[in-house]
């Protein structure tokens, strides 16, 4: 599932104007990813840590609640220009991976369609809910998730968003 999160983000990354002017992302995911790491209470989790302009997403799997609540106190105290953390962290059993293909299904149609309408959207997938950040005008964002809303696989739509005129 890393790898399918981290290409995703990569690729959208790479896009002209994504990159925050104020906050430096990559620092905000590299000091997030090694303190995950080196935090023991952790091991076993399945997680991806993604930023947009210091909006900072925890994606993947955990074994349990209080691993989730670690992931975000961690992840606050390592790293700095956090302008908003949003833990969508599932709590399972066990870990899952099978929904890998349907997941790369869903990035392949916003592939198709995304970049031309917006961006400045990062959608990032994990087991068929589509997670949206970046900075993008209402109308966009309605209009992005208008349009994911109609693709085969998706589960649900979270919207982190930071809105502007």
């Amino acid at each position: 599932m890393k790898t399918l999160l981290t290409a995703l983000f990569i690729s959208f990354m790479l896009v002209p104007g994504i990159q925050a002017q104020d906050v430096d992302d990559q620092d905000i995911i590299d000091r997030a990813s090694r303190a995950i790491e080196n935090n023991v209470e952790l091991t076993g989790s399945d997680i991806s840590v993604f930023s947009v302009h210091g909006y900072v997403l925890l994606a993947g799997q955990v074994l349990s609640p209080q691993q989730r609540q670690a992931v975000s106190v961690t992840v606050a105290f390592a790293a700095r220009d956090i302008r908003r953390l949003i833990n969508e962290l599932e709590v399972v059993d066990a870990l899952d991976d099978s929904f890998n293909e349907d997941d790369q299904a869903i990035l392949d149609q916003i592939i198709e369609v995304i970049p031309e309408m917006s961006p400045e959207t990062l959608p990032v997938i994990h087991n068929g809910v589509v997670h949206l950040l970046g900075q993008v005008t209402r109308e966009e964002g309605n209009e992005v998730a208008n349009a994911i809303s109609k693709m085969t696989g998706v589960r649900n739509i979270r919207l982190s968003y930071e809105f502007v005129q």
